[in-house]
């Protein structure tokens, strides 16, 4: 703005010297003209009055002129001497005149002034040589004789004496500028300093911002109500950016934003951690992040306006990958962990093709013997061996079918409004009774003991728990060894447990126990005869109540199941918590 103000002032001040020059030349030049047409019409007035007065008889007879004695007459000579003085003849020749020689002129009659002294008795002219670039002015006079006299005078055109005059006024006019350069430099420094003085942190409404010129005032105003305006707008965006930055952030899914190079503007924990990355990926291209040809080509796509899924594997986990492509010409890349969906899935089909070798088993085992009883191959000898054996079969086919709907209930949350008091302890020891007899045959000893402590549960969901506990200990045991309940309480906590000397389980199946159909040793449980859903509703049941359990087993000495419940209160006693989970 200096910069302009300052050539603006200069420039201003130049070109109003050069029109101020320019038009004082024309009016000098026109007040000269005016002069100069005066003095020629004085001049041919005073000449034809001395012609008059000096020469009577001139005057009276044409005849008489003598140009000589003119020409001789100091007084017309000195009247004459800076113009140019003709005189005509009534036709129109010339007589006489004081810069050339008369005969070399040609006629006047059709000259302007002469036309003009016949009609009015005087006439005047202005004729410009474009050859010469000359004006002259003439004024003629009719005589009483009947001569015309007429007088000139010659000055240069007003360009010509203008181009004359131009060096002296382009001088004077350099000189001006430069002055006025100077003046306009020190003008504009005054002009701009207030200016540069100002400072819009205060309010112009409540006076607290200085304004140097009134006109300013409007301006300075609209400023701080754009000002305000952008302040605004900023703390909306920044409020915006961080609510955005807290939510990418706290997200566990992983989201990273990408522009239209594939260059990351944004990429949060989630998306580090999943790839391993220690430092911020801003800036970089995502190269550098993925290194997968089938989610770059996504990415491409992606980046080209196509939206796309893909599944990817990393550090043992799975994940969705999203490409969505962003309006103006990015994408977002949102990485979604569907690990546990995954092994929900490989669960699910797991336990449909296991329902259906646990279901076609025994109805194979069934109709076989069926069969053979019907098309009359069996003796009669054997035919209650081969009815035991499809009773057996039945009982296990219903056991199974009622273990899978048990599961079901509970995957539904039933049960949760029949809970009551329960004594874990005595259903402990009931359970230990019930399997009293099958623990004998396999030569294995039980051990119930512990305090009648009360907790909120189902009895019959605690029932089938440590039922199913026993069975299990029994089941996988050695001839002569032993199994032992208790309930206690730790740590605030009811621990119901159910050890076993048997033949432990092996440290990689340890995890994987409590899924549906699962079986450490498949021959052995053929001939134990289980539906191998046992620690799997012992799992549901304790998920149920809002229980902790665990497993502590070694192969070849033994398994230990705690299960942890809220306490309640003591059998007979008063209550110590409300609910149990």
């Amino acid at each position: 703005m200096k910069k302009q103000i300052y050539l603006s002032m200069a420039a201003l001040a130049g070109a109003s010297l050069a029109l101020a020059s320019g038009a004082l030349c024309f009016i000098f030049y026109h007040q000269f003209s005016i002069y100069l047409q005066s003095d020629v019409k004085r001049r041919a007035q005073t000449l034809k009055d001395a012609l008059a007065g000096s020469y009577a008889a001139y005057a009276a007879d044409v005849d008489q002129f003598d140009a000589h004695e003119i020409a001789s007459n100091w007084v017309f000579s000195a009247l004459a001497e800076d113009a140019r003085v003709s005189i005509v003849g009534p036709d129109g020749s010339v007589l006489y005149d004081n810069a050339v020689e008369a005969e070399s002129l040609e006629n006047h009659l059709e000259r302007e002034e002469i036309r003009a002294v016949r009609n009015a008795g005087f006439g005047e002219s202005r004729r410009f040589s474009e050859t010469l670039g000359r004006e002259t002015y003439y004024y003629a006079v009719e005589l009483p004789n009947g001569l015309i006299l007429r007088a000139a005078k010659t000055t240069d055109s007003f360009f010509a004496l203008f181009g004359r005059a131009l060096p002296a006024v382009f001088g004077v006019l350099i000189c001006a500028i430069i002055i006025c350069y100077i003046a306009a430099g020190r003008l504009t420094n005054r002009i701009v300093k207030p200016l540069n003085a100002v400072r819009l942190d205060g309010d112009i409404t409540t006076g607290e911002v200085t304004v140097p010129y009134d006109e300013l005032i409007p301006f300075v105003r609209a400023i701080e109500k754009q000002r305000a305006q952008i302040a605004g707008q900023f703390a909306s965006l920044r409020e915006r950016s961080d609510a955005i930055n807290a939510i990418m952030e706290n997200m566990s899914e992983g989201a990273a934003l990408l522009d239209h190079r594939g260059i990351i503007l944004s990429a949060n924990k989630s998306v580090l951690r999943i790839f391993g990355v220690d430092a911020p990926m801003e800036g970089k291209n995502v190269l550098e992040l993925l290194r997968d040809i089938t989610l770059l080509e996504y990415t491409r796509n992606a980046l080209a306006g196509s939206r796309g899924e893909a599944d990817m594997e990393r550090a043992g986990r799975d994940y969705r990958v999203y490409f969505s492509p962003v309006t103006d010409n990015g994408a977002v890349l949102l990485f979604l962990d569907v690990t546990e969906k995954s092994k929900a899935e490989k669960l699910r089909r797991e336990f449909s093709a296991n329902v259906s070798h646990e279901l076609k088993t025994p109805l194979t085992s069934i109709s076989g013997y069926a069969e053979m009883l019907d098309s009359g191959m069996v003796q009669e000898c054997d035919k209650a061996a081969f009815i035991r054996k499809i009773k057996d079969e039945s009982w296990h086919l219903i056991s199974l079918v009622e273990d899978i709907m048990l599961l079901s209930r509970l995957d539904e949350g039933e049960n949760r409004e029949l809970f009551a008091s329960v004594n874990l302890a005595a259903v402990a020891r009931e359970s230990a009774a019930a399997l009293a007899q099958k623990a004998s045959e396999l030569g294995v000893s039980i051990t119930a003991s512990g305090a009648d402590i009360i907790v909120n549960a189902n009895p019959s969901l605690m029932a089938e728990l440590f039922f199913n506990l026993i069975d299990n200990a029994i089941k996988y045991n050695k001839p002569g060894g032993s199994v032992t309940v208790d309930v206690a309480e730790t740590n605030g906590l009811v621990a119901a447990s159910v050890s076993d000397t048997g033949i432990g389980i092996p440290k990689e199946a340890q995890s994987r126990v409590f899924e549906r159909f699962y079986r450490v040793d498949k021959s052995r449980s053929k001939k134990t005869g289980g539906t191998g859903l046992g620690l799997a509703i012992v799992k549901h049941i304790t998920a149920v109540h809002n229980a902790e359990i665990t497993l502590d087993s070694r192969e070849g000495e033994g398994t230990r199941v705690m299960v942890y419940f809220k306490r309640v209160r003591d059998a007979g006693g008063e209550s110590a918590s409300n609910g149990a989970g």
